[in-house]
Formats: C-alpha cells, structure tokens, sequence
C-alpha cells in the first residue's frame, strides 16, 4: 500500500489594512521636508486611516497640524504618535463632529486663535456603511448626507468666512470617491460624495476672488 503525502495549504495571512504609525513616520516622500514651514493644517477625520496619514505627512513637512475627529481616543493616539516618533509638538487635537455648524466655526476660530492662520483645510471625515438602497431607512440615508455632504459644507462655509474677514487667502481639498459609475451597495455616500464634487467646482469659483482655491482628490 502506498502512503500518499499529504499537500497542507497553511491559512493565509490577515490582511493588513494601511501603515503602522512607525512606518507613517519614515516613509518615503516626494516633498521638500520643509515645504510646509511656518504653514498651519486643518484635517478632518484626522485619528484613523487618510486623515492620520496626512497628519503625520504635515508635521514631517513642518507644519502646525490641527486633526479633528468624533473619537478622542484616536485623536490622542495619533497625536501621541506624532510626539514620539517625530519628536516634535506641533499637533493639536479637537474631538467634535462636522455636523454640528456651530462646532465647525468653533474649530476654525480656535486653530486662528492658537496659530493665528490657517492655510489647508483637509475635509478627509465622513462615514457611510454598505447596504442596497432598497433597505436604506431615513436615519441612515441622512446620517451619510449629513456627515459627508453637508458636514463638509459646513467646515468649507466656516473657514472662507475666517479666511475673508482676515484678510488672508486659503486652500481646501476635499477627499471624496470614485462615483463616476456609482456605487453599489453605499448609494448614500456615492449621492453624497458627487455632490460635495460639484460643490467644490461651484464654490472654486465663487471663492475665486477671495483668493481661496477648492480642489478634490478621489483615491482609490
């Protein structure tokens, strides 16, 4: 009798989502090391995902780095990050939601307060979850439009109006997504997303002559 051997397909590994905080630290740039000296950054989101790794992007370019988000748990733990691997205390964290307008102006008021500018405004927070629209109830489809959608126009809205009666010009960037062919399964946030896109095409041109620029960026 013969004695097959036996092929054992070993489980794969967990797939790993984004970068550690160490290797946020020393990755790779394409930038100037100080090309945002003396400059002051707003993100939102800013304790997880795109909105950490940016905040640690700015503070490697030399940047006073803002992050807010709804969790202080995870703002802390970014900034702490930041502090230690970094070296530097240039992070201030607020926890607030961008759907409340008056926490919106309350943030930008505080980041001119401690910085006396603010130069970028990053829009990176939002939130969507998947289902068929079908089954969409009206607390979850406005608990997209609401944080994705109109808490961005909220926080674009607060900082033009800081940046006019200041005298000084500013720049935001909005991160949205690739809607272009929808979105199955996160119709709410595809809805949202798309607007928030020709927002910014509209108010690009609006805030033109307060010399505020409007741009987004669609990862993925």
């Amino acid at each position: 009798m013969s004695v097959e051997k036996l092929h054992v397909i070993e489980p794969a590994a967990e797939h790993r989502w984004g970068y550690t905080m160490e290797e946020l630290a020393t990755a790779p740039m394409v930038f100037r090391e100080d090309l945002y000296a003396g400059k002051t950054v707003l993100v939102t989101g800013g304790g997880s995902g795109f909105g950490r790794a940016m905040a640690f992007m700015f503070a490697r370019l030399g940047a006073q780095v803002v992050i807010a988000g709804r969790k202080p748990e995870k703002l802390e733990a970014t900034r702490e990050g930041i502090e230690r691997l970094l070296g530097l205390r240039s992070v201030t964290a607020t926890a607030m939601t961008i759907r409340d307008p008056d926490a919106c102006q309350a943030l930008i008021a505080d980041t001119f307060s401690r910085h006396g500018r603010l130069d970028l405004l990053v829009n990176n927070a939002g939130g969507q979850y998947p289902q068929a629209a079908i089954d969409f109830t009206p607390k979850g489809w406005h608990a997209v439009i609401e944080t994705n959608l109109t808490g961005t126009f909220y926080m674009m809205q607060a900082a033009a109006r800081a940046w006019r009666d200041a005298g000084q010009c500013g720049s935001i960037v909005n991160i949205v997504a690739n809607v272009w062919r929808g979105m199955p399964q996160v119709a709410h946030t595809c809805a949202a997303r798309a607007g928030v896109i020709y927002l910014s095409k509209t108010l690009a041109t609006e805030w033109a002559p307060l010399k505020i620029r409007v741009n987004c960026v669609s990862p993925g």
